[in-house]
């Protein structure tokens, strides 16, 4: 077996064992965005719920009904803010999500070019060996 049909063959492995490690790096990191904003997420409730219930308290320290008016009017803005930055999180965990499982694929793809050029090399330089062998038999033979 010739060097050039060693190195076609290691590119071959190479690009293969690249692409499934891109792969497999992009679905963790997936994963991994997932689980950080979902507990982000949860923080950010939790925070909300936290503010309104302090509001509430202080409404009713200070002789106010917390459950009418504009009391009443915060402690709803409050957790519809904290649910807006429970989906804003999880949305942004989504986007950075997708771009890693987007490099993955662009990795695969070039995983799968890098295999085809070492296959076109692989070929190439059996031609050429055959024909180079070719080559010197009809010159011998002559």
């Amino acid at each position: 077996m010739s060097f050039a049909w060693i190195g076609a063959i290691s590119a071959v492995i190479g690009a293969a064992v690249s692409a499934t490690s891109a792969i497999e790096q992009g679905q963790a990191a997936k994963e991994t965005a997932d689980k950080n904003a979902a507990k982000q997420a949860a923080d950010a409730k939790m925070k909300a719920r936290r503010i309104a219930a302090t509001g509430i308290a202080q409404a009713g320290a200070g002789g106010i009904d917390p459950n009418t008016g504009t009391p009443l009017t915060l402690t709803g803005q409050t957790e519809a803010f904290g649910e807006l930055d429970s989906l804003r999180i999880i949305n942004n965990a989504q986007r950075t999500a997708w771009g890693y499982q987007a490099q993955a694929g662009i990795d695969e793809l070039q995983g799968n070019q890098a295999r085809t050029a070492g296959n076109m090399n692989a070929g190439a330089t059996l031609l050429g060996g055959t024909s180079s062998a070719a080559f010197g038999y009809v010159k011998a033979t002559q």
